[in-house]
């Protein structure tokens, strides 16, 4: 597990339902029993045709040193030794083929990079010829000479094992001139290039991660990172510096990347990473922060609610549900059933609604769920019981503890999280529908206890634009 969540910040999760206090009299307090749908579904994979760099993004040249993978190996383009310097960059690509061919269609559509290195010297790169090599030859695939959302490094097989493994938004290799940006005359011809916008490998301190085996790379989509690379090395592998510069090759950072030109729209399906919470930045890490990780999937679910008070005998249910959600990396998250949570009236920090209630004004200051959401208004609520499965069915954590609510909509058109807990600012408009879906890393007892196979210890996935009947 990456992080584990503390108990003291879970303060949104289940409250004990095993030994809960008894009925202090309280009856059940029935419905005409209602059902409502709601359902969304975005299973295309997100993929960017250009990546940018931004105003906010610090400039790095990463100079010689011990590479921070394996120290033994020394001078490489992959230490620590990094200097702050100036540049900026946007490349397009086009993605044509997965598979290595000399026929493949790949290409750089538009390019422009210029950045300053150690030795003072301005360059500038403004063509690349994407390398189409045929199927099979070199150390490992090119995807065709562009690749969208590939794991990358560390034990994959692809690149070099000296950066961390990690997943790339956006790689290419290609054939480029470098220049010199003030005079425009060509300082090396035909050197062989390589660039990727992928997840963070470094950390606040600008250390990188060493770890080849696990994903320890950050996959908010805000801090997302461009290396542009030209090796000392030529066509063949051989040594070959690049003439120009002060070391023999080029190794650019570009921090807080933009990606743009999606294929749909990204910020309909994604899943919130652990982070400071957005209502309460003293409480770290938690799942209610403003750190986005991109994903696909879909959501059904039709839902009864029968009871407005909580009792053993409410027929609240949850009459169908399908999720699937898949990150970029690919690990896949599924479920097919929810039984519903029936505790007794009066247990818990909190009641259930019968264990689910249709427009319930929930979160900041109402007592019902967290603080460290917003408060909103919640069109379908539910708390229940689940199996999580991977994306071949197998089941991955038995009986776990979930809470899903179909709501008015908690975040802004750039996903920071509204931060009202006295007054509902949330859009209730009917196209801005969301849902929010939470595994917590506690048990029912109200121990903590991780979710296994999230990598972080739970799950807060999101759909927006969900459509509710």
């Amino acid at each position: 597990m990456k992080k584990l969540i503390s108990l003291a910040i879970a303060v949104f999760l289940l409250a004990s339902l095993v030994g809960c206090s008894k009925d202090k009299g309280g009856i059940t307090n029935p419905l005409t029993s209602q059902t409502r749908s709601a359902s969304a579904s975005y299973t295309d994979v997100v993929a960017f045709s250009t990546s940018k760099s931004s105003t906010a993004g610090a400039v790095y040249e990463v100079l010689p040193g011990p590479a921070v993978m394996n120290p033994a190996m020394s001078p490489t383009p992959f230490s620590d030794n990094l200097a702050a310097t100036t540049g900026s960059y946007s490349v397009t690509v086009k993605d044509m083929d997965a598979e290595d061919s000399e026929n493949s269609q790949d290409q750089v559509t538009s390019v422009n990079i210029l950045f300053t290195g150690n030795n003072g010297t301005r360059y500038k790169i403004d063509k690349i010829n994407i390398i189409h090599k045929p199927a099979g030859t070199g150390d490992h695939s090119f995807f065709g000479g562009v690749g969208h959302n590939k794991m990358m490094h560390g034990d994959t097989g692809i690149g070099t094992n000296l950066m961390p493994k990690m997943l790339s938004y956006i790689t290419l290799w290609g054939i480029v001139d470098l220049k010199d940006a003030d005079t425009d005359k060509v300082i090396a011809a035909g050197r062989v290039i390589h660039l990727m916008t992928g997840t963070r490998v470094r950390d606040e301190n600008l250390k990188m991660k060493a770890s080849a085996v696990e994903d320890q790379s950050n996959h908010n989509i805000r801090m997302a990172e461009t290396h542009i690379i030209l090796p000392p090395l030529d066509m063949q592998g051989n040594m070959s510096p690049v003439p120009g510069t002060d070391h023999g090759f080029l190794h650019m950072m570009f921090e807080e990347a933009v990606l743009e030109q999606p294929n749909r729209d990204w910020k309909t399906a994604y899943e919130i990473l652990p982070g400071p919470a957005a209502m309460n930045s003293m409480m770290n890490p938690t799942p209610f922060s403003d750190r986005i990780g991109l994903a696909s999937g879909s959501l059904t679910m039709k839902v009864r609610d029968s009871s407005n008070d909580d009792s053993p005998e409410s027929q609240d249910a949850v009459e169908e549900f399908n999720l699937q959600f898949r990150r970029l990396d690919g690990t896949m998250f599924s479920a097919d059933a929810i039984k519903v949570i029936h505790k007794e009236t009066g247990s818990g920090d909190h009641t259930f609604y019968g264990g689910v209630g249709f427009d319930k004004v929930m979160h900041g200051n109402t007592g019902i769920g967290t603080e460290l959401m917003p408060r909103l208004l919640s069109y379908i609520t539910v708390w229940g019981v689940v199996d999580l499965k991977d994306g071949d069915g197998n089941v991955v954590a038995k009986d776990r503890l979930i809470h899903i609510m179909v709501s008015s909509r908690a975040r802004t058109e750039n996903l920071k999280l509204i931060t009202s807990a006295d007054v509902d600012k949330t859009d209730h408009s009917q196209e801005k529908v969301e849902a929010h879906i939470i595994l917590p890393p506690q048990d029912m007892s109200g121990n903590m206890s991780p979710v296994p196979g999230t990598g972080h210890g739970f799950l807060h996935l999101m759909f927006e634009q969900v459509t509710l009947l």
